[in-house]
């Protein structure tokens, strides 16, 4: 064998070995390694989801426990009966009229098993109510407005409102919804859950709508037509208000405490004075001076507030 075959073969062999040490490296070391990493990082990602997953069910805990406090009882009909009962307690203390409520037949609500595979569990009933009366603006806001602030699991999912000729109130149509729950913590009432004081603070007052009043500008006049004409004392030394009532003149002898009828507006008598009389308009308080009509007292605060912001605008508009 000639020295250049020699030298050929030892290359040879050379290639040949480092080919395998390669080989040997990647399958005894570079290859495990590289699962080991695999696995490991399926497992950092395992122990991530595991640890949002125990958050997320110690939050759903936390739900279900404060839902459970707040849900109609398990009893279907029980709580059917229930809620039914609160419902038209809330419509007489608001002074609805002509009204009805129908509850629908309890629909069962179920979840899938997390334990067994095409099982479903039954965790509560749904139940559906149809509320039908007439009310002003002013009781409708009140009535929603402690509707919303109840700790029930309820909610309003349609609102239909229709004025009814000049007799100031609405026909009105609702449907509720409410949910029973089989893990209800009250066993034979609606419960007595109250929203906190300081979220009840972070609403909005009922009153916006009623300052709105988005029924009204076809009754806009009906405020300039009740004007202050007289303050009397009567027999009894109850002192009266004297308003005309429509552009007719028809007067009404008002005491404190006692409303003014007028269409879509809620008008209550507070205080009478010898020379004026604090009424409240929708809920917004408004003194009225001899002579002067609810409407012009409305324009007149109105302008008092303009004015005195207008000194305030032109400071931020110099600034």
């Amino acid at each position: 064998m000639t020295p250049r075959m020699k030298w050929l073969l030892a290359a040879g062999i050379g290639v040949f070995g480092l080919y395998g040490i390669d080989s040997l490296y990647r399958s005894w070391i570079e290859q495990p390694q590289t699962e080991l990493s695999g696995r490991i990082d399926t497992l950092s990602n395992d122990l991530a989801e595991s640890k949002q997953q125990q958050m997320q069910s110690q939050k759903i805990g936390r739900r279900l426990s404060e839902y459970s406090a707040r849900a109609l009882p398990s009893d279907p009909m029980l709580a059917r009966s229930s809620y039914q009962e609160w419902l038209l307690d809330l419509v007489d203390q608001h002074q609805f009229a002509a009204t009805s409520v129908d509850a629908s037949q309890p629909v069962p609500l179920e979840i899938r098993s997390r334990t067994k595979k095409g099982k479903r569990i039954l965790v509560g009933y749904r139940i559906d109510y149809s509320l039908r009366g007439q009310a002003s603006l002013a009781k409708l806001a009140e009535f929603l407005d402690q509707f919303r602030k109840a700790g029930h699991l309820h909610k309003i999912r349609a609102l239909t409102l229709n004025p009814i000729g000049s007799e100031g109130r609405l026909d009105l149509n609702l449907s509720i919804q409410v949910l029973s729950l089989e893990s209800s913590a009250n066993e034979s009432d609606v419960g007595d859950w109250t929203m906190l004081p300081d979220v009840q603070e972070t609403l909005k007052p009922a009153t916006t709508l009623i300052r709105r009043n988005p029924f009204a500008r076809g009754f806009a006049k009906a405020l300039n037509d009740v004007q202050l004409r007289a303050i009397t004392t009567n027999r009894d030394g109850v002192m009266e208000a004297w308003f005309t009532a429509d552009s007719r003149g028809s007067i009404k002898k008002v005491p404190a405490g006692n409303n003014i009828p007028l269409a879509l507006h809620e008008i209550s008598v507070v205080e009478i004075l010898r020379d004026k009389v604090l009424v409240h308009v929708n809920q917004e308080p408004q003194w009225i001076h001899m002579g002067e009509s609810i409407g012009e007292a409305i324009n007149r605060s109105v302008k008092s507030a303009v004015e005195s912001a207008k000194p305030e605008i032109s400071n931020d508009s110099n600034g």
